[in-house]
Parts: structure tokens; sequence; C-alpha cells
């Protein structure tokens, strides 16, 4: 696996596809946070996927205001798992998070991931409380894939599907080299591989925010590739 020297003490990775109208702020929040926290030994990597939007002509203008943000770009969509794998090999701490590019999770708890990194090689976030409350057609889903989860993949957690989580760099390391997954299930990939390797996996609540505007999530369509993918992970961890 190709990667940067590990010269930081924290690396965090944005996947965005077409997200000139939500990323201003998210890059405002964790630049104003993380320059505080850490000052220059961190990046914040977005990995620009497939966009065609003006959204690599914000993140030039946040990079050249912040060292810290970096950007990778790729001309053909990779699939927000594709852009969060390529964002974890390329990332220079050794630390690493990533999260999404709505906001939906803001600095202040995906600092709450990375302090639980001192005792546990990768943090799950788990949604437990929002300001504005998701849709019903929303909740019975992530209803349905906690408890599809636990039992057909035997894992024990309440949000597999949160967008943010953290792990040492040696747990992205080993973990990297396992995932298969390019879509959604990426999440899904990441936990099962870290338990298949015997790493440390804890949760940790965090506050978050539901915004609809902007959203590329769609229901039907993202639960017939999480059920295909569940059932691809199941065969591979049964070897």
């Amino acid at each position: 696996m190709e990667t940067e020297p590990y010269a930081l003490d924290l690396s965090i990775v944005i996947p965005a596809y077409n997200e000139e109208r939500r990323l201003g702020p998210t890059l405002e929040a964790y630049v104003g946070l993380f320059s505080l926290r850490y000052g220059g030994a961190w990046e914040l990597l977005v990995v620009l996927n497939g966009c065609t939007d003006g959204t690599e002509g914000l993140v030039d203008g946040y990079r050249e205001r912040c060292p810290q943000v970096r950007s990778l770009v790729y001309a053909e969509p990779l699939g927000k798992g594709g852009a969060v794998r390529e964002g974890l090999r390329r990332a220079r701490g050794t630390r690493v998070a990533f999260v999404d590019a709505d906001n939906m999770v803001g600095p202040g708890e995906t600092a709450k991931l990375i302090e639980a990194l001192d005792s546990s090689d990768v943090a799950i976030g788990w949604r437990r409380s929002a300001d504005h409350p998701q849709p019903l057609a929303r909740r019975v889903a992530s209803l349905l894939v906690r408890l599809w989860t636990r039992w057909y993949l035997g894992l024990p957690f309440h949000d597999t599907q949160c967008g943010a989580k953290a792990m040492t760099r040696e747990a992205a390391s080993a973990i990297l080299l396992r995932l298969s997954e390019t879509g959604w299930a990426l999440d899904l990939d990441i936990i099962m591989s870290a338990r298949s390797l015997g790493l440390r996996v804890v949760e940790a609540p965090v506050a978050w925010r539901h915004v609809v505007e902007g959203s590329k999530l769609r229901l039907r369509q993202a639960g017939w590739e999480f059920f295909m993918a569940s059932r691809r992970l199941r065969r591979r961890a049964r070897g």
C-alpha cells in the first residue's frame, strides 16, 4: 500500500461529490476547531470524487487560507466508500478520522471519536440526539439496519452506518488491506474487517443534526446495496 510519511498527529478525511453548497460550513467548522487544537500538526484531506460543480474551487480557496487543507482530485466517481478509502490511504496522520461533507457530525463530536482512540483501535459514532429528527422512513430504515446487522452479521453495535469514524494509523493500515466495498457499505466493511483482525472497536455517542438538503442518499438504492454488501461480507467472513 502506497502511503506518505506519517508526520502529523491527525488526518481528517472528507469525501466530496458535488458538495459546493454544503462543504463550506463544514470546512470552516473543522478548520476552526482543529487548527486551535493541533496547530500545523494536522491535515484536512478532501477527496474530490468525480465533482462537476464548483467544489474543487471551493477547496482551493480554503487551501490558500489554511495550508492544513489538502485535496485529492479524481475525475471519475469512486463511490463514497472508494473516496474514503483513497483518503485513508493517502492520510499522513498517526490518527485518522473520516466524516461526511454535510457537517451532520460537527468537529466537537468528531473530537470525541479521536479521544476514544486513547483506549481503542477504532471508534465509531453512535448518533444519539439530533436538532432536527429524521423523517419516519429514515428512522425505520435505521432500525432495520441495526436489527439486520445484529442478526445476520452478529455485530453488537447500535449504529454501524454513522458517517463519522476514527482509527489509529496502525489499525487503518491493516484494515485497508482487507476492504472491498466502494459504496455506502464501506462503514460495515471497516467494522467487520476490524473485528476479524482482533482490533478493539468502541462506540462513542455523538450529537448530530439531520440535514436533508443536498443529501445523495436514496433509501431504496442504498438499502439494496447494503443488503447485497452484507451478503458478500458474511461470505468473506466465513472464508
